[in-house]
């Protein structure tokens, strides 16, 4: 695939500390507070709601090298990969581009317990987007990760998860 459905946030920055300071600005601006400090909460074409904690951003955008094992921080440092797909992740919950594919998932928390997820999977782009089922009816899902994937992570997804829904958002226009 030569072009993205969306185009990359590219920032600069005199150090990696930085640089990542300025994303996690731009992930607090576009997805926890507005500009009146009031907590945004996302709604998909589904009418399901969505959030996004400040600690989310350290899981999200760095990497692990076996992400069952790891907590918090990766211990593989910074995703510029997902870091650079930051913006992407409200473009997929609006439905603007691609095909889109739900699935609902069950897997074992750290205490045995079942925990239900919400993955979205952007077909086009394998890229996924992973939240947290509310812990009470009503409460928005919460997000736990994005990031693009090989083909055998989303055959995975495919295997070991339920296929709610595929919608197809909008054609790109232009370039």
């Amino acid at each position: 695939m030569c072009e993205s459905l969306w185009p990359q946030l590219r920032l600069k920055a005199g150090t990696e500390k930085e640089l990542i300071a300025k994303y996690r600005q731009v992930y607090h601006e576009t997805y926890v507070w507005d500009e009146n400090g009031e907590r945004r909460v996302f709604t998909d074409w589904a009418g399901c709601r969505y959030q996004f904690s400040e600690r989310a951003f350290n899981h999200a955008f760095s990497e692990s090298k076996n992400y069952r094992t790891s907590s918090g921080i990766h211990d593989n440092g910074w995703s510029r990969k997902r870091l650079r797909r930051i913006l992407w992740i409200k473009e997929v919950l609006n439905l603007s581009a691609g095909t889109i594919q739900r699935y609902a998932q069950t897997r074992k928390t750290d205490r045995g317990r079942q925990a239900k997820r919400r993955t979205l999977v952007v077909v086009e782009e394998r890229y996924v987007v992973v939240f947290d089922d509310p812990k009470q009816k009503g409460k928005p899902h919460q997000f736990v990760t994005a990031f693009p994937a090989d083909q055998s992570y989303v055959e995975q997804i495919k295997r070991t998860s339920f296929l709610v829904e595929t919608k197809v958002g909008e054609k790109k226009q232009g370039g």
